[in-house]
């Protein structure tokens, strides 16, 4: 197949006047042999087209593999010899772009240099409206404006040209209004409204009526809550408001260490200088007289080998020291054995009232 070439076309840019970009090029003309390659590819790949292979036996894998590789170099032939003709081909135009690009660019940064002026410009102006909106802004509102600064109410479109400064104003008037209108109401309810002054911030935060009520009933909820929940607490003979993380499963109590057989000899009681040195000991504490009185050893943190290191460190001591292992901080100790003591309580009540 073959394409005869045409005469020389000029094309001109009419936008630069006589000394424009006036262009002279003749369409290239591409000569190739594609009715006898056809012909010659045809021959080749007649023995594959409709090629079957026995492909659970090796030597047949092997041919397919072969076959295909063949078939492919056939193919990478041919399109290397393409690619290389287009190369060529589009080597002129190429170099053309480059040249035209490199032409464009040259007006495109002096184009950019009259926009950043511009854009400079621009800014400059919408500084000094925005200068005139919060001055205005200021002037009408008075003391709310320490309260509610201009910035807060400010929106972006007031300063574009096509709102216009006067119409900016009458939506600053607009929003003023009604801060004050809400302002109003909101106070109205200062004597009736639970937590007010949660009310009050909020609507001062967010300009939202709606908004400052919800948090005041929310607040006055939360309240409740906590109310309820010291109330509970009393019952149990604490009137202190445990600290506010998620309560842990109560796991089941360590049992009484067993004494040993014999007194643990020192090599086997690591733990023991640490129980020596704690803030609290962990045997009963003498005091005048001789009596021993109930107490409590604080252990930050200890592994279950930990624990039962300790109890037979106890459990061997003289007279022994008997107690149990409560997991979890002082305070959920604490209510831990304050809701065992309440439930044994119950029970007691309940076996007296069933006998």
């Amino acid at each position: 197949m073959s394409s005869k070439a045409d005469k020389p076309i000029e094309v001109e840019a009419e936008v630069i006047e006589d000394k424009g970009l006036t262009v002279s090029f003749t369409p290239a003309a591409i000569d190739a042999n594609f009715d006898a390659l056809d012909a010659r590819v045809e021959e080749l790949i007649a023995g594959y087209a409709e090629a079957r292979y026995d492909l659970t036996d090796s030597d047949e894998i092997k041919q397919a593999k072969r076959d295909r590789t063949y078939l492919n170099g056939i193919a990478k032939e041919i399109d290397e010899r393409r690619k290389a003709v287009k190369r060529e081909y589009m080597r002129p135009l190429d170099d053309f772009e480059a040249r035209a690009n490199a032409i464009t660019a040259k007006v495109k940064k002096a184009s950019a240099n009259i926009k950043e002026q511009l854009d400079e410009a621009e800014e400059r102006r919408k500084d000094r409206a925005y200068a005139i909106l919060k001055e205005y802004y200021e002037d009408l509102a008075g003391m709310l404006a320490p309260v509610v600064p201009y910035e807060r109410i400010h929106d972006e479109k007031w300063l574009n040209k096509t709102f216009g400064e006067m119409k900016a104003k009458a939506a600053i008037d607009e929003k003023v209004a009604k801060v004050a209108t809400d302002w109003e109401t909101l106070q109205a309810q200062r004597e009736t409204l639970p937590r007010y002054e949660v009310a009050e911030r909020e609507f001062f935060a967010s300009l939202d009526l709606g908004a400052a009520l919800n948090a005041a009933r929310e607040a006055q909820e939360a309240d409740e809550r906590i109310a309820g929940m010291r109330a509970e607490m009393a019952e149990c003979g604490r009137d202190e408001m445990p600290p506010a993380t998620e309560p842990e499963t109560a796991p089941e109590p360590m049992p009484e260490p067993e004494p040993a057989p014999q007194v643990a000899p020192a090599p086997q009681v690591a733990p023991a200088p640490q129980v020596a040195t704690a803030p609290q000991a962990a045997a009963p504490v003498a005091v005048p007289g001789g009596r021993y009185v109930p107490c409590v050893m604080v252990i930050q943190s200890a592994s279950i080998e930990q624990m039962q290191q300790i109890g037979r460190f106890c459990g061997g001591l003289s007279p022994r020291v008997t107690g149990k292992f409560v997991t979890g901080t002082l305070e959920e100790a604490y209510m831990k054995e304050c809701a065992q003591t309440v439930a044994a309580a119950a029970a007691r009540e309940g076996a007296v009232a069933n006998g």
